[in-house]
């Protein structure tokens, strides 16, 4: 399945959720929200005698419903930035971006706010540059799949209407051209959301 796929998947869920959402009755919000943070492509350079730029800025836009005291269920849209691969003579760039499907196990933390572990599979496309600098030439290439995807992070709440997280997640075995096997990609990102009750 394609990410517009995925997308178009993501859609129709939150249109089927809507009268949900809508009942005043409900006791846990609906909310939206954004991150923005560090992505890094985790790779064994020695012993593929790399020379690793794998860093970056990402932002992600997710939108969520909490039905229970200790659960979740997200879709987040991600911009894992430019994760540059420098080998020898040849520097390959992958640009990630994604649809990530988590649900969160939540522990309530006193009236703080709680701690959440997530786990999902992210719906990735990854645009790849090859330049080799012998010649200056410059091939282009894409690639896409599903994998697993786990995280953890911790949400403080104000007002019972808005939160601030802190999350690390980790994304599995993204871009296999980027390295060989994979690249596992670890995000760490500061957010916030709003609820709708």
């Amino acid at each position: 399945m394609t990410i517009k796929v995925y997308a178009s998947l993501a859609g129709s869920l939150l249109l089927l959720a809507l009268p949900v959402l809508a009942d005043e009755h409900l006791s846990y919000p609906f909310y939206i929200g954004s991150t923005l943070g560090f992505s890094q492509a985790d790779q064994d350079c020695e012993y593929y005698n790399y020379e690793c730029d794998g860093e970056d800025v990402s932002f992600s836009f997710y939108v969520g419903k909490r039905f229970h005291e200790n659960l979740a269920f997200e879709v987040a849209y991600m911009d894992l930035g430019k994760l540059d691969n420098k080998r020898g003579l040849y520097t390959t760039t992958g640009e990630t971006t994604g649809f990530n499907f988590s649900v969160l196990g939540i522990i309530p933390s006193a009236n703080f706010g709680y701690l959440y572990g997530k786990a999902g599979m992210m719906a990735w496309e990854t645009d790849y540059t090859r330049v080799d600098h012998t010649t200056t030439t410059t091939t282009s290439s894409d690639d896409s799949g599903t994998d697993f995807t786990f995280g953890i992070g911790y949400a403080f709440t104000f007002q019972n209407k808005y939160e601030f997280r802190i999350e690390l997640e980790r994304l599995n075995e993204l871009d296999d051209n980027f390295n060989s096997g994979g690249s596992y990609i670890t995000n760490l990102s500061l957010g916030g959301n709003i609820h709708f009750e």
